[in-house]
This record gives C-alpha cells, structure tokens and sequence, in this order.
C-alpha cells in the first residue's frame, strides 16, 4: 500500500474509533438490543459489534459514565441464573442429603431472585432462604425468607410491596407472610439529566450539528482524502 493511502486510512480509522470505548462485551443479541434501546432513549451514541464471544457495546468516551448509570438503573446487564441442569447434572454421583438441601434451597433463592428481577424498576434482588435440613432432616421445612430489592427511584415499587409478599409466599411452599423480612431500597440517582433549551434558531442551527457530528466529521474526512488524492496527483504530473 503506498504511504499516501495508508496515511488515509490510519485517519479514517482513528476518526471512526478514537472517541469510542467498549462498554459492555460478551452479550447476548436480546440483552445487546434492549441495552442500546435504552440507551438512544436517553440520547446517549451507542452502537453494537458482533464478535466470536457474543456481541460488544461501545459509547462515546465522554458518555461511559451516563451509559453505564443509565443501564444499572434498568437493571442491565442481567444477571445469570443457575439452571436446575447445572445444578444436578446427568451422571453426578449421589450427593449426601445436606448438600443435596442446601442446592435445592439454593435454587428456590435463585427462582424468587429471577422472577422479582423480571419486575419494572428492579435493579438487583437478592434472597436466602433459611430453613431446615442442614442435616438432611425435615426438607420441606422453611423457617424464614430474608429479601433484598434495590430498585430504580423513577417507579414507586414501594407501592408493590405487599404484592411482592405475596408472590415470596407462593414462591417459597411453607413459609409464612409474617416470615418474610423484606427490605427496599431506592438506588442514588447520581444521573444528572440534561435538558435542551432551543430559544432560538442559533440553537437550533447548534443542536442540528451536534446530532449530525459523526457525519460532519466523515465528510470532513471525505473531503480530506480527496484533497491529498488531487495533491498526488498534482506532484505525478509536475514529476511527469
């Protein structure tokens, strides 16, 4: 490649990727869709990859702080469940009765924590479960069920509450209302949204060219290329 063009190239290709950082990698196409849905709600320029290990996020530099609050505050990324396959996979040897309890009561948690996720609003759930049968004796006996939520301060889940008892209650076979210990919690809100105001058309002519940088700076790069091929060219014929 003549150094003409690979000096071409290098600028075109820090132009494209200088201003981005990775932000998330390894996504499922789901996750990777929803997450960048989110995101450009928020105007926040966001754009997806596909790799051999799942599908990588990117945002703007100067954005990583806001993309990454924005997502934790709906709950991205989501968390990964243990299955019941992972838990007692074909062929394991016999386990003793406790540690054969303490997956199974393991698996109720990781139920309960999966469905409260699915809510609107729910950052992040936890829940133990603390029952009998550490000994192998009395499984189906459970003693109480402590529940922690931290949910996003834009949706009043503090309204839900005794629907979320309720749904701890048929989650959990044996456990009573008043043996559930839950405890909510509002996460800081440390986003600082940005309003645009648009008195004038100055600011309008403004807003329009800072929605449309990347393609002002494309075509800046275009007509830069350009300007060094008509250059080449002038110095072959003088040459000539």
């Amino acid at each position: 490649m003549k150094p003409c063009r690979l000096l071409l190239v290098c600028i075109l290709a820090l132009m494209l990727t200088a201003c981005r950082v990775e932000l998330y990698s390894g996504l499922t196409e789901q996750d990777a869709n929803q997450m960048l849905a989110v995101l450009m709600q928020h105007c926040i320029d966001a754009e997806k990859t596909a790799g051999d290990h799942g599908i990588t996020l990117q945002v703007e530099k100067a954005q990583f702080v806001n993309a990454v609050e924005v997502l934790a505050m709906n709950g991205f990324p989501r968390k990964q469940f243990v299955t019941v396959d992972s838990m007692f996979p074909p062929g394991q040897l016999v386990e003793s009765p406790a540690e054969e309890q303490q997956k199974i009561l393991f698996l109720k948690e990781q139920r309960v924590e999966n469905m409260l996720s699915k809510m609107d609003g729910v950052i992040s759930a936890v829940v133990t479960i603390a029952g009998s049968g550490a000994d192998g004796s009395s499984p189906g006996e459970v003693f109480s069920v402590a529940v922690f939520i931290k949910y996003s301060p834009q949706i009043n889940l503090q309204a839900f509450r005794p629907q979320i008892i309720r749904l701890v209650t048929g989650a959990v076979p044996g456990v009573l209302p008043e043996k559930i210990d839950l405890l909510m919690q509002p996460a800081e809100l440390r986003l600082s949204p940005q309003k645009v105001v648009v008195p004038d058309t100055t600011d309008r002519i403004r807003l329009w060219m800072y929605v449309y940088r990347w393609y002002f700076l494309l075509a800046g790069g275009g007509a830069l290329m350009i300007a060094l091929i008509l250059c080449f060219v002038y110095i072959r014929t003088e040459r000539v």
